[in-house]
């Protein structure tokens, strides 16, 4: 993301352009010369590095083929031409590469000679791939589904064309680092993981205290996912001085020419390398060489790198050792000096690269894009797993519809990039990443369109439906139900891609108030409500088997062989009185004028807490005090550290109690809507906001918030979640591994949530817990109080590159969370499963037809599934998809969805599966466990062991015996196994 400031030498760019390069001119790739590590002088190890964005600035296929070169002077093809060559003329070079997206699409277009070539580069340790996922992926923002998606996507690449396995985390450019990212690194088997952007206080502490590399162990879950972690001295950029791309001067070594200075840029370089190396507790230290879509005339960089590197190693009188390294040989050097590290246990957010800026305001840009993301996510988790399961009933299913979800899968990927779901591209490009994921999206829809319809089937003879998807169904619309007013009846297929039976609430929006549900065993209870703006929703309770589906049929007939169970709710208008709406679950209060939240009630255990709520909005710096610093894509910033109102405190309240939901809406203008929904026997709410476009009528930007304040005392803590995974303890105004200095009240305090924030009173045994649909953000900046940001629009660039304000003029944001109260006993047991459930929800498939709903049930398949039995509690089968290039192989992964939190008296902490019995139409024959990308057997590799303050840490790899898995709390574990079908 960052741009250096000197001036490209545009001229040497186009004299590149314009070579013709031929596979005749390269030499075949010979063993490099290892300078031998010494520990008697310091050892500079320099990595020469690209940093090559997948899309920010511009498209990923703009970047890829060097178009816009007045926008950002970025070619990748060209980087990678230029860099093999320069790494087949001399042995002695290395260079990394990282984002597979960009590396994928090169190899594809080379000769097998030159692939035969790099693929020697790559056995002999010159062309080394760090990290190796899709792209490197945002920390903050991004769903740990997706990170494991992208991460396997690369690996697997890499794998098949060369048999190796990333064994380093390079995560140099995200803002601020999760500890969930720390744990999945070193599930991959990662030896270490090296970060970049640190909270300016935090590293001039670091820096002071030569605590730049530290063992992180951010989760304590699953401590033995620990991993060595270390923080680059200054950027991730070439030293100032030393950017030969960007101008700096070369390197001239002849002294029969003029302008000799080689003597003199050593030493400026030994002078810089020792300053670097006096924060650092080994003899050792690194120096990347490079930085965005660097070494596009990587000639001009290697020649001078290799000039500097004779030169002072020629000259033993500067007490340093120079030579062309990796990450992974840098590691290797560390730990075996033996020295002891300290341990982290917290994570890096907020980051602030100084007291005006925390980078907090990119957790919420671009909501909508966020929300399309989380759903294509589930959506891709969908047709992994029908892809799997139906294959041992429509034979080639995997090889006849993979292209299609590959499109999804290499979409998805690409919109992790940490200028991607983070909101921080330009518009231009956020568009570019939703049509890619849109044109995934469809293409899963035909491969779906398919295998569901012959699922359906079964092994009977009728026609295969044609189905339908209505993706705009949060916007009320869906073109097959609307059919329900022509008199056809419409079935739906409700797909769980969780492992556990759902008993899920439904809801649909219908075109008349009149519809019957029924399924294989007749009618089944039903509500029409209808608001008073004329829209209609039909809910229903569905039950849906693990992995499978079950199908209903809407009509606008009563079904004629049971009694038909059909209730209809019409939306009044409120004027006074309070509301109350209650289940055998739990009971909330609102005010009847305003339709305010008042108090909520967990009818079960009698615990009741008195809350209030309301919309707010800061206005955004636009540089007009202070430093100058604006809000914009990436920071937050506001003139005020109080909220404004940002509606008013009379809105239009509607109430509409039913038997199977009873809604009450708060209507403010068609910008701003809120609905609460509460269902028979849920014990949950359901609140839905539509927010947006904001208005800039009066020439200011807005960031809009939701606050709930409450009766609780919580100490000044609240708790967040890393990823969707373990949560994470905050503390108003507090670091926990770092003396904190408060200069941003508010943005200092913000902190993302990818899915889970709650409110806990230890005393009063009590929490409020929210589940969002989405990332988003949240502070809790008052005791018993959190506030969570919605949406936000800036008219101002924060200057850190994307230059652009947060300007999106007509996103309207319809999002739904679930507000959850209940005791501290038995709260996670609760909220773990609900939150799967909320970001992977049922999934609709329609057909129409004109068969009545009981001949239509009769004929085709009511339920499927293919588990044997639901699993034991607690367990989450993460992932079911062919191994790439198998026919057989399957990766699966197991999670115990709860973590360590001590106070969860319900969930289970170990959990025993037998592998073996997980399906009824496969049997499995084999069962290997592997690295969490499933490209290394767990038992062939061995992770580095390292001396802390506390003593020394080694590994633990888990265990496996024969096809019994032991599953300790929040863990994942990775499995290829084989399937035959016992159909």
């Amino acid at each position: 993301m960052y741009k250096p400031s000197n001036t490209v030498y545009l001229f040497l760019a186009i004299t590149l352009l314009c070579v013709v390069t031929t596979t005749n001119a390269l030499r075949k790739p010979k063993a490099p010369l290892i300078y031998p590590m010494s520990s008697n002088v310091t050892n500079v190890h320099i990595v020469a590095h690209t940093h090559d964005d997948v899309g920010w600035l511009k498209t990923v296929d703009q970047y890829y083929v060097g178009l816009n070169m007045s926008i950002a002077f970025a070619g990748v093809q060209y980087t990678l031409d230029e860099v093999i060559m320069g790494l087949l003329q001399n042995a002695n070079r290395r260079f990394i590469y990282v984002e597979i997206a960009y590396f994928m699409r090169w190899w594809n277009e080379q000769t097998p000679e030159l692939q035969e070539d790099v693929t020697e580069l790559v056995h002999n340790g010159q062309l080394e791939f760090i990290n190796g996922g899709w792209c490197m992926n945002d920390e903050a923002t991004t769903y740990y589904d997706d990170i494991i998606d992208q991460m396997t996507l690369g690996h697997q690449f890499l794998n098949q064309k060369f048999g190796v396995t990333p064994k380093i985390g390079w995560h140099i450019d995200p803002f601020g680092h999760s500890s969930a990212q720390a744990a999945l690194f070193a599930n991959l088997g990662f030896e270490a993981f090296f970060i970049c952007r640190l909270d300016y206080q935090d590293d001039a502490i670091r820096l002071a205290d030569k605590r730049m590399e530290f063992i992180w162990n951010g989760t304590q879950s699953t401590p033995q996912y620990q991993l060595f972690t270390g923080v680059l001295r200054n950027h991730y950029c070439t030293p100032s001085g030393f950017s030969f791309e960007d101008g700096d001067d070369p390197i001239q070594n002849d002294p029969t020419l003029f302008n000799y200075n080689v003597q003199q840029r050593a030493e400026e370089f030994v002078a810089m390398a020792l300053e670097y190396a006096s924060h650092y507790t080994t003899n050792n230290v690194l120096i990347p060489f490079g930085c965005d879509f660097a070494y596009i005339d990587a000639n001009l960089y290697f020649k001078n790198i290799d000039k500097l590197i004779a030169y002072i190693n020629a000259n033993p009188q500067y007490g340093i050792n120079v030579f062309y390294s990796t990450p992974s040989i840098y590691t290797n050097a560390v730990n075996e000096a033996g020295v002891s590290f300290s341990v982290k246990t917290d994570d890096f957010f907020p980051y602030a690269d100084n007291e005006y800026s925390y980078w907090t305001g990119y957790f919420v840009s671009r909501p909508a894009l966020k929300g399309y993301v989380r759903q294509t996510n589930a959506l891709l988790h969908v047709a992994e797993q029908l892809l799997v399961t139906s294959q041992s009933e429509i034979p080639s299913v995997q090889s006849t519809y993979f292209p299609q979800v590959e499109v999804l899968r290499q979409a998805q990927g690409v919109a992790q990039h940490h200028d991607a779901v983070s909101g921080t591209e330009k518009q231009e490009v956020a568009w570019d990443y939703a049509m890619r994921l849109s044109i995934g999206q469809y293409a899963v829809y035909e491969a779906l369109d398919s295998v569901v319809g012959q699922l359906l089937v079964g092994s009977g003879n009728q026609s295969v439906p044609s189905m339908q998807f209505c993706p705009l169904l949060n916007e009320s619309s869906c073109p097959a139900l609307t059919q329900l007013a022509q008199g056809t009846n419409v079935p739906v297929v409700l797909y769980n891609s969780l492992s556990w039976s759902r008993f899920e609430h439904v809801r649909l929006p219908v075109p008349t108030a009149t519809v019957y549900v029924s399924n294989e065993y007749g009618a089944v209870s039903s509500q029409t409500t209808t608001e008073q703006d004329g829209t209609i929703s039909l809910s229903f309770t569905a039950e849906v088997p693990p992995f499978g589906f079950a199908s209903y049929v809407l009509s606008t007939s009563a079904p004629q062989d049971s009694e038909a169970v059909h209730a209809e709710a019409h939306a009044t208008a409120v004027t006074a009185g309070d509301i109350v709406m209650q289940n055998a679950f739990i009971s909330v209060s609102f005010d009847g004028k305003t339709g305010a939240i008042k108090s909520i009630t967990n009818v079960t255990s009698g615990s009741s807490i008195a809350v209030t709520q309301e919309y707010l909005m800061y206005d955004p710096s636009t540089g007009d005090h202070s430093s100058g610093q604006c809000s914009g894509a990436y920071i937050f910033r506001p003139v005020s550290q109080t909220p404004s109102t940002y509606t008013t405190t009379d809105p239009k309240v509607t109430y509409a109690p039913g038997s199977m939901v009873s809604t009450l809406t708060r209507y403010w203008n068609a910008n701003m809507i809120q609905t609460f929904r509460l269902y028979a026997n849920a014990y949950y709410l359901e609140l839905e906001e539509t927010v947006g476009p904001i208005s800039i009528a009066d020439n200011k930007g807005k960031e809009v918030i939701s606050r709930y304040t409450t009766d609780l005392h919580t100490n000044n803590l609240w708790y967040s979640d890393a990823n969707g995974m373990e949560m994470q303890e905050r503390e108003l105004n507090k670091r926990y591994s770092w003396n904190y200095t408060v200069v941003q009240p508010v943005s200092g305090n913000y902190v993302p949530v990818n899915a889970i924030t709650y409110l806990q009173d230890t005393t009063k045994n009590q929490q409020l817990t929210f589940v969002t649909d989405r990332s988003r953000s949240c502070a809790s900046l008052s005791d018993g109080e959190i506030e969570m940001m919605l949406h936000r629009r800036t008219l101002r660039d924060d200057g850190r590159g994307v230059g652009e304000p947060m300007n999106e003029s007509t996103q309207i944001v319809t999002t739904t969370k679930i507000v959850f109260h209940g005791i501290n006993n038995d709260a996670q047991s609760m909220y773990r499963p609900l939150s799967l459930e909320h970001n992977h929800p049922l999934f609709p498939v329609f057909t129409t037809t004109q068969q009545s709903p009981s001949v239509w049930s009769s004929q085709y398949r009511g339920t499927y599934s293919p588990l044997a039995l639901n699993l034991p509690a607690g367990v989450r089968v993460h992932t079911l998809q062919w191994l790439d290039g198998s026919d057989t192989s399957i990766i699966l992964r197991l999670q115990n969805i709860y973590e360590l939190d001590g106070q969860d008296t319900v969930d289970p902490q170990l959990i025993t599966l037998d592998a073996s019995t997980l399906f009824s139409t496969y049997s499995v024959t084999s069962i290997t466990e592997m690295n969490l990308s499933a490209t290394l057997k767990l038992s062939s590799f061995e992770r580095l062991s390292w001396k802390t303050n506390t003593g020394t840490w080694y590994p633990n790899n888990g265990s496996l015996d024969n096809f019994t898995v032991q599953l300790t709390p929040m863990d994942v574990r990775t499995f290829i196994i084989t399937l035959e079908s016992s159909i």
